[in-house]
């Protein structure tokens, strides 16, 4: 009996390692994949561009009709706005990244079991229910 209990501390213990590790390592991910996403999306959102500058204006003139006191507070309104959603959409393909990476563990720890030999099976459950 106190050999199954230790089996059973060791196996719980491992479970929340690895849990543990697995959350981790998917944190990770995700921060170093929303880093290189928002770096590549951010070299590519510049004020030399046509369509950012119209938007930055559209922001501008949003942000002075709903309440902003001069042009420039509207204007750096409308630039840490325009951040918050390439950071937002960083985010959310730094997600997809990391849901691509579990795709890819899960493929491979599929394709481990399909290879794995079938095991037999023991007896030492039945001859434990007939013992007295």
């Amino acid at each position: 009996m106190p050999r199954k209990l230790a089996a059973s501390g060791v196996f719980n213990m491992m479970r929340n390692l690895g849990g543990a590790f697995g959350t981790a390592i998917l944190a990770t991910i995700v921060t170093k994949r929303e880093q290189y996403q928002s770096n590549i999306i951010g070299s590519s959102v510049t004020l030399f561009m046509e369509t950012v500058r119209d938007r930055v204006a559209h922001l501008t003139s949003y942000f002075t009709a709903h309440g902003s006191v001069d042009a420039a507070a509207a204007h750096h309104q409308a630039l840490v706005a325009l951040g918050k959603i390439i950071r937002r959409q960083s985010l959310i393909l730094g997600f997809s990244d990391t849901f691509a990476v579990l795709a890819i563990v899960l493929v491979f720890a599929a394709a481990l079991v399909i290879l794995t030999k079938k095991g037999q099976a023991s007896n030492v459950g039945a001859s434990r229910s007939l013992c007295p």
